[in-house]
């Protein structure tokens, strides 16, 4: 069995790789760099273009023989602290950027939305989420105009945005040129998605929701009048997690059949509820008592269509393509979002195999 999902990837590595995935017209790169905290140097004025050279560690930027880009301008922002309350990137990606990333926001938008194939509601929302991140403990935002070569005209199709916190600073680059292809190993891709899943699905300011998915895979002929009792009868389990049988309680860690209909139905409604606790997060919806579009404007549901996709097709082979069987136990997802308990849920292929479990 192959285990997919325990990986730590930061935020912004997933987001870089999902942009690749989502957006593949445009090429992203963050830079991380260093830089004097403002108490030790003011940007009232900003810095002179040697010195944002150095901040931002300019000119390496993208991959390739053409990947260096040159400052030849630069514009100051200010960045004002959010409140307390605040989940800025979790604003952001709902359209409703906080004070502090307003700016940041538009720029990434208005960038991407003049590509030949605009923006989408998916890649929106994905778009807010980085400039929620980008803006993040930010005191200084920076508009640098860049150049493929020293002395060259500026770009004028490019993005570039440094923010200053603390001591360290933050290089975002877009360009509307070809990407390298979005790694397509299925379990970096589960580990990017659940990542951000847990960035939105969080129990409390330590802990998170957790998806971890193990593949295995198996030999038994399901091409039979009755497949769910051929697989009871040669399915090993995973060492933990066993097929529920007529004498088991609901309470044991065993996995109950689930039809097709009652699957999409579970899904949908794990759907819904993880939007609710995503937007149980923040105090910007505390009052808001309208049903959210699925999946709309919400990342947390673009992110788990994309997490069932990827499962299914590692799975049955096609996205298109159902699981011949399902087993689950606590499913829909719904006490596992409030740090209770823990979900399960087994998709099986007519080789495949794949086991998600949730927990708080």
């Amino acid at each position: 069995m192959t285990e997919a999902g325990r990986r730590h990837i930061n935020p912004i590595e997933a987001v870089e790789h999902l942009f690749a995935l989502w957006l593949p017209r445009w090429r992203l790169a963050v830079i991380g760099g260093e830089a004097p905290a403002s108490y030790e140097e003011d940007w009232t004025t900003a810095p002179s273009l040697a010195e944002i050279s150095d901040y931002g560690r300019f000119p390496f930027t993208f991959a390739g023989l053409d990947g260096r880009r040159y400052p030849v301008a630069v514009e100051r922002f200010g960045i004002e602290a959010p409140d307390e309350t605040s989940a800025g990137p979790l604003h952001a990606s709902w359209g409703r950027p906080d004070a502090g990333a307003e700016q940041a926001y538009a720029f990434l938008v208005e960038a991407l939305e003049s590509g030949p194939d605009g923006l989408d509601r998916r890649g929106r929302a994905l778009a807010g989420y980085l400039a929620g991140c980008l803006a993040a403990d930010g005191t200084d935002l920076l508009r640098v105009p860049v150049a493929a070569r020293p002395g060259a005209p500026a770009l004028d199709d490019e993005l570039h945005l440094l923010v200053r916190s603390g001591k360290t600073t933050t290089r975002l680059a877009l360009a509307p040129l070809p990407a390298a292809s979005a790694n397509e190993e299925t379990e970096y891709r589960i580990a990017c998605v659940t990542t951000l899943l847990g960035e939105f699905l969080r129990i409390n300011n330590v802990d998170a929701v957790t998806f971890d998915v193990t593949f295995g895979t198996h030999d038994i002929d399901l091409n039979v009048a009755d497949p769910d009792a051929a697989f009871r009868a040669g399915w090993a389990g995973d060492g933990h997690w066993l097929i529920a049988e007529d004498s088991d309680d609901e309470t044991d860690d065993v996995l109950w059949a689930l039809d097709a209909a009652s699957l999409r139905a579970a899904l949908t409604q794990s759907e819904q509820n993880m939007i609710e606790a995503s937007r149980a997060q923040s105090l910007i919806w505390e009052f808001d008592f309208t049903t959210p579009e699925a999946p709309g404007d919400e990342l947390v549901s673009w992110l788990a269509r994309e997490l069932l996709t990827t499962i299914v097709t590692k799975t049955t082979g096609s996205s298109q393509t159902p699981p011949l069987l399902a087993y689950a136990k606590n499913f829909p997802l719904e006490s596992v979002l409030a740090g209770e308990g823990d979900s399960c849920l087994l998709l099986v292929g007519a080789q495949r195999t794949a086991l998600v479990h949730v927990s708080g």
